[in-house]
């Protein structure tokens, strides 16, 4: 008989065998004296059951089923995490039942519970919503049993018996903020208190907040007792000191004065009180199987006089059932030197996985050096996470108390089994979220209805396995907070009549807003006699706010509450727009003059006239300078404010590609209309972290006509974009790779030799290499068009990857430049198509790409050392080596790029040099010009006049004559500075290059 079938039989058919005795009590949580759950919430409750058999009896408990009382249900549950070999081995929601089996067999020694012997299990349960106190007499009812599976010995017990627990109308949950703080210093406890009963609760108070370690906990001051009504909060804020060091939590129960209502103790976030001090947390506490898990531990140098040096953490100690394996971390490893009221960031990257409930959690801790001798922080938690099948994510996390009409998107992750046909956002706090009279959206096949309680929609079709679904609901305002606030917004999903309900849930912290806040993404384009400011409103948004100063920052921010008229001065600054009520994002100024440099500062306005901070991009503010068209001067010039020295990527007579910062931006070509020649492609788009390299921009297998960004960074997050709009077509967060920094390459299989063709049918491959301090640096191919992993080179001896690598789809072959450290062979060559390593060369440092000169079919390297290399490419050896510049600094600025049979050079000494094969094809100088600071180099051939152009640390870009290297033109992209590599639009006739004050411009060539 099927196992499953034969428990559920056990409640059905006559005991067999001897009957035995069994107790089952619910378990308390830390610090209560009962057990409690909460009405109409998704609690736990721990069972605890123990084998009273006779002594004279070897019977073993290896089956136990509980029943909940008429009216709860049952989400689930799982055997406690001291007591794993147990399984869930049926659930029937209708009848409220769980049963639990032993994993081991009936032959294996340890099966189930010998006599005495106690297991606990974890019933996930919603009580039910039908009272206006608590419920203090709640027992598990008839049906329960225990038993042995193996020789059918049954368990009696009467449940009238059992110890109960209380159903609790109040839920609790605490804040405590600043987490690191000295000994004595102030921190406030902020606890939500929500009534889930069916009655208000008058003289709600919370209790003075107990230490859960030995760090005294005193409470200077408290709220006094407020009145909760049904589906409301009330806000009690606790103020604290801790009198002694150490790390610690607040534990804080809220109750009625008459002890009618005691909500369950709630424990705030880990703080930590000291000198030396840190927090621990975690970005993802909700993870799918499989999942990358940030920990980040803050240190805070709390003393006034101290300073630590050597600062580095430990290695994390993992708690929980489920597996966590490091992928990277800690980031960085140390901090020389943490100052008096310094603070530093480490982390840690894990992927987790394990069974659906099974949890993961870190502890950290830091240590250093003061005045010479060793010192430890405290041990510190962050908190616990679960592997989930189901999750729900908010398209706000935070609001100000000041918007109105906010849509807020939530959006339904389903990994489960099952689709989801129903899905329940229960109301949050009713007193502080205030529904719109549009209130939630149908859309699709999903219709919605309303209820006391919350809004359902319901589907036909549902949310598919794997799927996920946005469900939005408009609130009309919310209320004022005097700090921030996070409350607890929940879901319930239903995937059918029979199955369990599924309860996910997030918070939604609203802000006390003292400002504003700021634009994001603020770009400028100058052309002839305009300049076109974009940015992002933030929600939080009533009007904007634009100063324009002459050649310097504005120097004087708006006072909030005041409205400025456009041609007011406000210190050096003059208000260039004004406006409210609006939703512009755009502003084009034509009251500038040509070849003036103008900064702008861009300040959000909420609809009190509060204003942001005005420091997109940065602080300084957003650097422009329009221009006539006339030659020597930039057709356009696009403004980010953050260096942007990467050389540009051109998508042949339609626009070009580049990055800032974390940022890949795009502009387009317009030879037609000046007033559009360089405009947005797409609105800057954010990569996980920086953008350490210029990027592929390439046609994908099935997607004719468009166009790809290939792209990764220092985060180790490698991406695909489409070019036309900015859109991801994937984003890989999963591989751990650790920082990105140069220039990932593909293989095409529309341009692949037949090899290829045999291995990879339908695959385009996109590789990336990283650059990482450990040994453990690599380079993974994955598919193109899904970011699948397809192979991975990790020998263990791997250098930093800086430069560029090389595909070769004439032999399949790929190389990758390295820096020496780990090993000396820092040239590798792989095959293309599987990672296996085919050779590997020692040739010093390789900062720089690998690149092909394919008039002489040699791979060209270029060396930290000064030697510039030729590599045979059929027997990997070098076929003769050029000492430009003997030295052991870094000689080039940029790898040699090849020129007919030769290549060029621009040297760190100022040089830039052509050298040429001679009779014994070995290449000598040709000339050798001066230029300072050179970047790379790119080439024009036009009515077959051959031009070099690069530039330069004096603010130009240079243009060479390739016979001669005499220097036959500039143009000025600014003052002084280092302009990077440019590149050129033959079909248009126009060089783009980018600048280290963040503008990228375009110039007519030749000049």
């Amino acid at each position: 008989m099927n196992v499953r079938i034969l428990a559920l039989a056990a409640v059905l058919l006559p005991a067999v065998g001897f009957s035995q005795t069994w107790t089952a009590r619910p378990v308390p949580a830390t610090g209560e004296t009962v057990a409690r759950v909460v009405m109409g919430d998704a609690s736990e409750l721990v069972v605890e059951v123990t084998n009273t058999a006779a002594a004279s009896v070897d019977a073993r408990l290896s089956e136990v089923s509980f029943v909940l009382p008429a009216g709860y249900q049952l989400l689930g549950g799982l055997p406690a995490e001291e007591n794993p070999n147990w399984k869930v081995e049926y659930v029937d929601s209708n009848e409220r039942r769980i049963t639990f089996q032993s994993t081991l067999g009936c032959v294996d020694n340890g099966r189930g519970l010998a006599r005495n012997e106690a297991a606990r299990f974890v019933l996930n349960v919603v009580a039910p919503a039908d009272r206006a106190t608590d419920g203090t007499t709640e027992r598990l009812v008839a049906g329960t049993y225990a038993r042995d599976q193996c020789d059918g010995t049954n368990y009696t017990y009467n449940v009238n018996n059992m110890t109960p627990w209380t159903r609790a109308i109040l839920a609790t949950n605490v804040t405590l903020l600043p987490r690191v703080l000295a000994v004595n210093g102030a921190t406030v406890a902020r606890v939500v208190v929500e009534n889930r009963g069916t009655g208000a609760a008058t003289n709600v108070t919370v209790d003075n907040p107990t230490s859960t370690t030995s760090v005294p906990l005193t409470t200077v001051s408290k709220d006094g007792s407020k009145t909760v009504a049904v589906r409301s909060a009330g806000v009690f804020a606790v103020n604290l000191r801790p009198t002694a060091a150490g790390a610690v939590a607040a534990r804080v129960r809220a109750r009625t004065s008459n002890n009618a209502s005691n909500a369950p103790l709630a424990e705030s976030p880990m703080a930590d009180v000291g000198n030396l001090v840190a927090t621990a947390d975690m970005d993802v506490v909700d993870a799918f199987i499989g999942d990358q898990v940030t920990l980040r531990m803050t240190v805070f140098n709390a003393s006034t006089t101290s300073s630590y040096t050597q600062v580095r953490p430990r290695a994390p100690v993992r708690l929980g059932s489920a597996a966590a394996t490091l992928v990277s971390g800690p980031s960085p490893e140390s901090v020389a030197q943490l100052a008096p009221g310094a603070s530093a960031q480490f982390t840690w990257r894990y992927q987790v996985s394990g069974t659906p409930g099974a949890s993961y959690q870190f502890q950290a801790q830091v240590d250093g050096t003061l005045n010479g001798s060793a010192v430890a922080g405290d041990l510190v938690t962050a908190r616990k996470g679960r592997i989930v099948e189901h999750r729900v994510r908010l398209s706000q996390e935070t609001v100000s108390t000041a918007a109105t009409s906010v849509t807020v998107a939530y959006t339904v992750q389903n990994r489960g089994a099952l689709p989801i046909y129903e899905v329940k956002l229960f109301k949050p706090a009713v007193n502080y979220f205030a529904v719109a009279a549009s209130g939630p959206q149908a859309f699709g096949d999903w219709i919605v209805s309303s209820d006391a309680a919350g809004y359902l929609w319901e589907s036909e079709t549902g949310i598919p396995v794997g799927g996920d679904a946005t469900f939005r609901i408009t609130y009309s305002g919310f209320t004022a907070v005097p700090a921030d606030t996070a409350f607890r917004h929940r879901l319930e999903l239903n995937q059918g009549w029979n199955d369990p309900r599924i309860r996910v849930e997030a918070t939604l912290t609203l802000l006390a807003v003292t400002t504003a806040p700021d634009v994001a993404r603020l770009t400028g384009v100058a052309r002839d006699g305009s300049v076109t400011l974009t940015w992002d409103n933030p929600f939080n948004h009533g009007g904007t706010l634009v100063l324009r100063a002459q050649g310097a920052t504005p120097n004087t921010a708006p006072t909030s509450g005041v409205r400025y008229a456009v041609g007011e001065a406000l210190g050096n600054a003059t208000v260039a727009y004004s406006d409210e009520f609006s939703s512009a994002s755009s502003f084009t100024d034509t009251a500038v003059t040509n070849g003036t440099t103008y900064v702008y500062r861009v300040f959000n306005a909420d609809d009190e006239f509060r204003y942001g901070p005005g420091n997109q991009p940065t602080s300084q503010g957003l650097l422009v300078t329009p221009r006539a068209r006339v030659a020597g001067n930039p057709l356009w010039c696009y403004s980010v404010g953050l260096s942007t020295l990467q050389q540009p990527v051109t998508e042949l007579g339609v626009g070009i590609f580049s990055s800032f910062n974390d940022s890949v931006v795009g502009s387009l070509t317009n030879t037609v209309n000046p007033s559009e020649d360089g405009a947005e492609r797409f609105r800057p788009v954010k990569m996980t972290g920086l953008i350490g390299s210029r990027f592929p921009v390439v046609p994908l297998l099935g997607r004719p006509g468009q166009q790809w960004i290939v792209v990764g960074d220092q985060a180790g997050v490698p991406a695909v974009l489409n070019a036309a709009t900015g859109e991801f077509l994937w984003k890989n967060t999963t591989l751990g790779l650790g920082n990105i920094s140069s220039f990932p390459v593909t293989q095409l299989l529309d341009y692949a030799n037949p090899e290829y063709r045999t291995t990879y049918s339908n695959v385009d491959l996109a590789i990336f290499a990283t650059r990482n301090t450990s040994a453990q640096n690599q380079v993974v191919a994955l598919n193109a068009a899904t970011g699948a992993l397809i192979w991975r080179y990790r020998p263990g001896d791997l250098g930093m990857v800086s430069g560029g690598m090389l595909v070769d789809y004439t032999t399949n072959r790929l190389y990758v430049a390295t820096k020496s450290g780990t090993s000396t062979a820092t040239l590798r060559v792989l095959n293309s198509l599987t990672g296996a390593e085919v050779a590997r060369l020692a040739l010093g440092d390789l900062e720089f790409g690998v690149v092909r000169n394919a008039t002489s079919n040699q791979i060209l390297v270029t060396a930290n050392d000064g030697r510039v290399y030729g590599v045979n490419p059929a027997t990997f050896t070098t076929a003769w080596t050029v000492t430009v510049r003997p030295t052991t600094a870094r000689a080039f600025t940029h790898f040699a790029r090849p020129l007919g049979r030769g290549f060029v050079v621009s040297t760190a000494d100022g040089r830039v040099e052509r050298y040429e094969m001679d009779a014994t094809n070995v290449p000598v100088q040709v000339w050798s010009t001066a230029i300072a600071g050179p970047a790379g180099s790119f080439t024009l051939n036009q009515n077959g006049v051959a031009r070099i152009y690069v530039g330069s640390s004096d603010g130009k870009v240079h243009q060479l004559e390739l016979d001669t290297g005499l220097d036959s033109g500039q143009v000025t992209v600014g003052p002084a500075q280092a302009i990077g590599t440019p590149t050129i639009d033959h079909t248009v006739s126009r060089l783009h290059v980018g600048s280290s004050d963040g503008r990228i411009c375009a110039f007519p060539v030749p000049f």
